[in-house]
């Protein structure tokens, strides 16, 4: 591209350690996490209107409709580029990533599909324990940059190494998948700001809902819900038995069943989130037991804190996530199973905006 950012020589003109090292994508190093989290679920009772009792819960079939115009999506690149040395001696990595959040919308008479809104931004994740005067003049330097067009901003990421055996870069990259996180939530106040959702104009997040900033207002989640194609199958306590894995049910679940919506509290706030699985493919037609099983979630709203979802509405969602199960990226995607066809239409379109890896780390 004939330009370089040269975050190494612009820290090492600060005096700051750093060293070259193999550069290389980190999301082919390390397994890709679960969608969902392992978080304490209320099982006492159904939180949901009926109270039914039964974990298999047949969805009454409606015909064909849509509720869903609007599907987001936010992905992220990472990528390993340096080593640095604190003034305390801790030897840290150093983390590019290419983050970004995209809405496609979908024409109710056509069924086309067409792009939103797209937002994107490059990140280079530093340490937090550099000498905060240090740091101020990296950001500076760094963001008064312009390579070809391409704009970098800086960020911090804490670990705490050095009581645990977690590696660094897992803590880097869970700060650039807040960032991540942040411009998702950016992209849907947008939306709400412009009243572009409404009942029957609903949004699928891709991704579970729990990891969201809790000083959020739930008000904006009205009319989302968050769809995870892989969710933690050894997640237990969600029975009276509390060591049974949540696999160990759902293997039984048919095509056109859902569970029982369950009650999440999310730590340290007020906000209540039900949860709930749903098989949306045949058994017959996949290989793996908990293929074709989502797991959808809704932020309870207002009086559904305390008294749960209508059961009529989760039924009504989950009928029409049923009707959203064709098209398929079969051939396309090995996720093809649990992934909803506009969910993987935007997720490509936002992947397709990202830079090619070797120019992005040539660039660095």
């Amino acid at each position: 591209m004939g330009k370089s950012l040269g975050i190494i020589d612009k820290l090492q003109s600060l005096n700051i350690k750093c060293y070259r090292t193999d550069r290389f994508n980190l999301d082919n190093e390390l397994m890709e996490p679960y969608q969902d989290d392992t978080g304490i679920y209320n099982v006492i009772k159904p939180y949901e209107s009926n109270g039914n009792k039964n974990f298999f819960i047949d969805i009454p079939q409606r015909g064909y409709y849509s509720l869903f115009k609007y599907f987001l999506d936010g992905s992220r690149y990472t990528y390993k580029i340096a080593d640095m040395e604190t003034a305390d001696g801790e030897y840290m990595p150093i983390v590019a990533g290419q983050i970004g959040a995209a809405i496609c919308s979908r024409d109710s008479e056509t069924r086309r599909m067409k792009k939103e809104l797209l937002k994107r931004k490059n990140l280079i994740a530093l340490y937090s324990h550099i000498n905060q005067e240090d740091y101020v003049d990296i950001k500076k330097i760094i963001e008064s940059c312009n390579i070809n067009n391409t704009e970098f901003y800086t960020i911090q990421y804490n670990t705490l190494t050095t009581k645990n055996k977690e590696r660094p870069e897992n803590a880097a990259i869970a700060k650039i998948l807040s960032e991540m996180h942040n411009i998702e939530i950016s992209a849907l106040k947008e939306m709400v700001s412009n009243r572009k959702l409404g009942s029957d104009k609903m949004l699928i997040l891709d991704g579970s809902l729990q990891f969201l900033d809790t000083g959020i207002d739930d008000e904006l989640f009205t009319y989302v819900i968050g769809i995870s194609k892989s969710f933690n199958p050894n997640q237990s306590g969600m029975f009276k038995t509390k060591e049974i894995h949540i696999a160990s049910a759902l293997t039984q679940l048919k095509y056109g069943q859902r569970t029982p919506v369950l009650k999440y509290q999310v730590a340290n706030s007020n906000r209540v989130i039900g949860a709930w699985y749903l098989r949306i493919r045949p058994e017959k037609f996949v290989r793996n037991p908990l293929d074709g099983i989502i797991k959808v979630e809704k932020i309870a709203i207002g009086d559904e804190k305390d008294l749960g979802f209508d059961t009529n509405i989760i039924n009504t969602i989950s009928q029409a996530l049923l009707c959203e199960r064709n098209s398929t990226c079969h051939g396309r995607d090995s996720r093809w199973c649990n992934h909803l066809y506009p969910i993987y239409l935007t997720e490509k379109m936002l992947k397709e905006s990202f830079l090619d890896e070797s120019v992005f780390l040539n660039i660095l």
